[in-house]
C-alpha cells in the first residue's frame, strides 16, 4: 500500500492565512470608542467650549505645520501618501478604495443632512485661531477624519503580520488622530466633528478591509495597475488643486512627487509584462 504523500512545508502559508483573517475585536473596538467619545460630547453640550480649549492649545504651534498635517486628511492627500504601497502591499489601498463609496456617503450625506454651521459661522471672528480657508457650513461630520480614519484602518487591519499589528497601531492611531485634530487647530471643526467622523472612518474602512479578503481580485496585477493609474492621476491633480491650505505648499508639491513616484513605480513593477 503506498503511503500517502504529505506536502512539503511552506513558509509563505502562516503569512497568508494571517492576511486572510479578518481582526474582528480590532475593527469593533476603535470604532465603539470614538462613536462613545462623539455621544459623550455632543450629550454633554461640551462641543463649543471643547472647541475653544482645543483650538486655543493647537496655536501654540506653528500655523504652516497644522496646514501640512491637515492635508494628510485630504483625499487626494491620502491617495498619494499610500501610492508607494502598491508596490509591496497593494491591498492596503484596495481596502481603502473599497471602503470609500461608504465613506463618502457617510460624510457627505452627513453634511447635507444635518447642514451644521462651522466654527467660522458660529463664532466671532478673532475670537478663535483660523488656518487657511474659511469656511462656514457643511460641519457634520469631518471629511478630513473620516479619510484619515479610513486609511488608518485599512493599514491596521489589513497589517500583514498579526503579531506586530499592536505596535504598528500605536504609530498609525497617533498619526490619524493628529490629521483629525488639526482640523479644530486650523479652525474648520468642532470636536463632535472629527469624532464623528473618526468613527465612521474607521468602520468604513473596516468594511473595505474585510470585502479585500472577500474580493481578492483587488490586489491582482490588473486592478493594481488600475489603483495605480489613479492614484498617478490623483497625485498629479494635487500639484493644481487648491486645497485651501497656503501654508503646505511646498508640502504640496513634496507629497504630490511622492505619491507619483510611487504610482509609477508599481506600473512599471507590473509582472505581467516580463
Amino acid at each position: 500500500m503506498r503511503r500517502p504523500s504529505i506536502p512539503a512545508p511552506n513558509d509563505s502559508l502562516p503569512a497568508a492565512s494571517e492576511a486572510a483573517a479578518f481582526p474582528l475585536a480590532w475593527a469593533l473596538v476603535p470604532a465603539l470608542l470614538l462613536a462613545g467619545l462623539a455621544l459623550l460630547v455632543a450629550l454633554s453640550g461640551s462641543n463649543t467650549q471643547l472647541f475653544i480649549k482645543l483650538n486655543a492649545a493647537g496655536s501654540s504651534l506653528p500655523p504652516a505645520l497644522w496646514a501640512t498635517i491637515t492635508l494628510g486628511g485630504s483625499v487626494l492627500g491620502a491617495l498619494a501618501l499610500l501610492a508607494p504601497t502598491l508596490k509591496t502591499q497593494p491591498r492596503w489601498l484596495a481596502s481603502a478604495f473599497l471602503a470609500s463609496p461608504l465613506a463618502m456617503l457617510f460624510s457627505q450625506g452627513g453634511k447635507q443632512y444635518f447642514d451644521i454651521m462651522r466654527p467660522a459661522g458660529v463664532l466671532e471672528p478673532g475670537s478663535f485661531n483660523l488656518i487657511g480657508q474659511k469656511l462656514y457650513v457643511h460641519a457634520f461630520p469631518s471629511g478630513h477624519a473620516t479619510t484619515a480614519f479610513v486609511v488608518a484602518a485599512a493599514l491596521i487591519l489589513a497589517w500583514p503580520r498579526a503579531a506586530t499589528r499592536w505596535r504598528a497601531a500605536a504609530g498609525i492611531l497617533g498619526l490619524a488622530g493628529l490629521v483629525a485634530f488639526s482640523r479644530i487647530a486650523v479652525g474648520a471643526h468642532w470636536p463632535l466633528d472629527v469624532l464623528a467622523g473618526a468613527a465612521g472612518g474607521w468602520t468604513a474602512g473596516a468594511i473595505g478591509v474585510w470585502l479585500s479578503i472577500r474580493l481578492p481580485a483587488f490586489s491582482e496585477p490588473r486592478s493594481i495597475r488600475i489603483m495605480a493609474t489613479i492614484a498617478l492621476a490623483t497625485s498629479l491633480a494635487l500639484l493644481f488643486v487648491d486645497i485651501g491650505q497656503p501654508e503646505a505648499h511646498l508640502y504640496r508639491i513634496g507629497l504630490a512627487a511622492w505619491g507619483i513616484g510611487g504610482a509609477a513605480a508599481a506600473l512599471m513593477n507590473d509582472p505581467e509584462r516580463s
